[in-house]
């Protein structure tokens, strides 16, 4: 997973929305302190709203108070913590929304190359001056050192371990006040870099340094990694030599004297690499113990009075509220609210209510709200109701190892047959249509369509028919307008079987898609039997068994789109690589090659093209063919957004506090 400020810091993709009036940009807040070169000041709107006192909102869950060692790792990963007091801690860059992109939050310019030479890679980075925590004291290269360094030493997991990941990110160094100097273990990606590093958070040296000793002294000794880097290497070549005496087994002709003595050492290796493997497992738990042990201690600190840098700070938490005051002393951009406060509710519908009495502003909630709650708000003028995509996306996958579902022509005419203007109508307002392989703009590769994009009705059985008959694919009756077909071979003469198209239970919005792509197969004279499942079993045959034809999966598409090619590579270990073997497919080797080169840059624009060009690939020879992707809805009063769509809506970014403005 993606750490998870990373991960909900969304794009824009467009969509209808349901609102009021469409925003407008944000104005520069009053009595604003002046705003560093990389804050985007919209233009000025047709009025200026007065900064309010307070933003008030409605949570589904209670707070934990915690510290930020804690907040970014196992023991504090709680979404209503994050959203209360995720932004107290600055990073180097960040993304922002709606577009995306990634800005400069602390430090100076565009994210710096990676610089390799034969024995290391560095990449340096430049702060900006003048920054200052809550305390006044200054934001320099010595507090991003201090944390990323600590969180390496003591291994700290979840988002820290995503952001500076021990196995990639070797140290840091400050070279002066404002530059530090990254040190890699091997080259990194932009996953490592970009979406990693550069986005993590970063803490105050000056009140942490001293607080951590405890924590520092319980860590393992050196000695102990040295010792377990030893019996891993000893492992790895009795391991080595046990294979090469094993396979020389085969040529030795057996029960002679050569067999047996080469037994006999294969044995005794055997016992060895067992003695070492088991000295290595007490080690290796010794090291954890310890490990543990050290971040326990880091954890017993609650860091309430730490000094922070973000636009808002913490004021107070009381029973069910919790509060943050606007930090004003940042060149981050202002608030438009002076304060928020988080008010928890035992349920969603004391929230709506509370939202319908206007005593809050907004709802906030991790997955949208229910039908339910909709149906009460909807007849509200004073409610905006606001419809967004999420992440949560659905695909048509296809069995590959099956030689009739493996050709990409036939995948190309079942998409001219799904037109996803009236998916959308049989799934009810429920779902958006997925037009691609990626949600957000930046990633997503708009010159590659589907196939029979923009056509419609009967336009698009006569491409669907076009295609096939060209790759040579015949009917024992063929389609015309308002004629289904019957009987679709293929093009070796054989009629296609009746195909399984499997899909989860109890999931509606799947099962009417499967109904819907069925239909329209059946106008190909393609046959396909719609089979309701519990979503384990359907795992189970995809990524198991393998014994389907087809199914609709779904998949949390990440904001940074690896996804593209962890889906299909590496081909002998994944079920939808083309069937391992058949890189030769139309398109394979292209694809191959996009995701070998896109795995090796540290370029975010050259990380850019390779995922164009893994897109363009996909979209040849579709191995899924996209459908829709989940909607969630987000219901607020008297404020307004400076974006009409962002992806997840408002749940993905925690309620937008800073971007939020009053309502005119």
């Amino acid at each position: 997973m993606r750490p998870i400020l990373i991960s909900l810091a969304l794009a824009a993709f467009f969509i209808a929305a349901c609102v009021a009036d469409t925003p407008e940009p944000l104005p520069t807040p009053p009595s604003a302190v002046p705003v560093a070169e990389n804050t985007l000041v919209p233009p000025t709107l047709a009025y200026i709203p007065e900064r309010t006192a307070v933003l008030r909102i409605a949570t589904l869950g209670n707070t934990i108070t915690t510290n930020v060692w804690a907040l970014f790792g196992e023991p504090g990963a709680d979404y209503w913590s994050v959203a209360t007091q995720g932004s107290y801690w600055p990073s180097l860059y960040r993304l922002t929304p709606p577009s995306l992109d990634l800005k400069p939050m602390t430090a100076k310019g565009r994210p710096a190359p990676i610089v390799c030479e034969p024995a290391v890679c560095t990449a340096t980075v430049t702060l900006q001056p003048g920054l200052t925590w809550t305390d006044g004291s200054a934001f320099t290269s010595a507090d991003v050192a201090f944390t990323i360094n600590t969180v390496l030493q003591l291994r700290l997991g979840l988002n820290w371990r995503e952001a500076y990941n021990p196995d990639v990110l070797d140290r840091v160094e400050a070279l002066d006040e404002f530059t530090v100097r990254f040190y890699f273990k091997l080259k990194p990606t932009v996953a490592d870099w970009q979406y990693g590093a550069l986005q993590g958070p970063i803490v105050n040296r000056a009140y942490w340094q001293p607080r951590i000793v405890d924590a520092l002294n319980l860590q393992p000794e050196d000695s102990l990694l040295a010792t377990i880097k030893e019996l891993e290497a000893e492992l790895a070549w009795k391991q080595a030599d046990l294979d090469n005496m094993e396979l020389s087994l085969v040529a030795i002709t057996p029960e002679s004297t050569a067999y047996i003595e080469t037994t006999k050492k294969a044995k005794h290796l055997q016992n060895d690499l067992i003695g070492v493997s088991n000295m290595l497992k007490k080690k290796r738990a010794e090291y954890e113990s310890k490990l543990s042990d050290a971040r326990a201690s880091l954890l017993t600190h609650t860091g309430l009075d730490e000094p922070t840098l973000g636009p808002w700070k913490f004021v107070n938490h009381t029973g069910g509220t919790f509060e943050n005051q606007a930090n004003l002393a940042t060149p981050f951009g202002n608030p438009w609210f002076g304060s928020i406060r988080y008010v928890t509710y035992s349920n969603e519908s004391a929230a709506v209510d509370a939202l319908l009495s206007d005593e809050v502003d907004i709802i906030l909630t991790p997955d949208g709200l229910s039908a339910d709650a909709v149906s009460g708000l909807e007849n509200n003028s004073d409610i905006s109701l606001w419809r967004n995509i999420t992440r949560s996306a659905r695909f048509l996958a296809f069995n590959h190892a099956n030689p009739d579902l493996a050709e990409p022509v036939l995948h190309q005419a079942l998409a001219c047959m799904i037109d996803p203007q009236v998916l959308m109508e049989r799934l009810d307002g429920d779902a958006a249509p997925l037009a691609g392989f990626a949600v957000d703009d930046f990633w997503r590769q708009g010159e590659a369509s589907l196939p029979c994009s923009g056509t419609i009705g009967d336009a698009r059985l006569t491409e669907a028919i076009r295609l096939l008959k060209v790759a040579g694919y015949s009917w024992e009756g063929e389609p015309a307008s308002g004629i289904g077909g019957s009987g679709l071979k293929g093009p070796a003469g054989n009629v296609l079987p009746t195909f399984t198209l499997l899909t989860v239970e109890q999931d509606l919005i799947r099962e009417r898609a499967a109904q819907y792509i069925a239909k329209q197969a059946e106008i190909l004279g393609l046959s396909i039997d719609v089979q309701l499942g519990s979503l384990d079993e359907l795992l189970y045959v995809v990524y198991s068994s393998g014994d389907y034809d087809l199914a609709i999966l779904g998949w949390h598409l990440s904001a940074y789109p690896s996804y593209l090619c962890d889906w299909f590579m590496p081909l002998d270990q994944n079920p939808f690589a083309y069937n391992g073997s058949r890189s030769t497919l139309a398109g394979g080797d292209r694809l191959l090659s996009a995701c070998e080169a896109w795995s090796q840059v540290s370029d975010l624009e050259m990380a850019r093209t390779y995922a164009f060009e893994v897109q363009s690939a996909l979209m040849e020879n579709l191995p899924f063919i996209p459908l829709y992707t989940t909607i969630r809805v987000d219901a607020y009063r008297n404020i307004r957004y400076p974006f009409t769509q962002i992806v997840d809506g408002l749940g993905g970014l925690y309620g937008a506090p800073g971007l939020v403005m009053p309502a005119p």
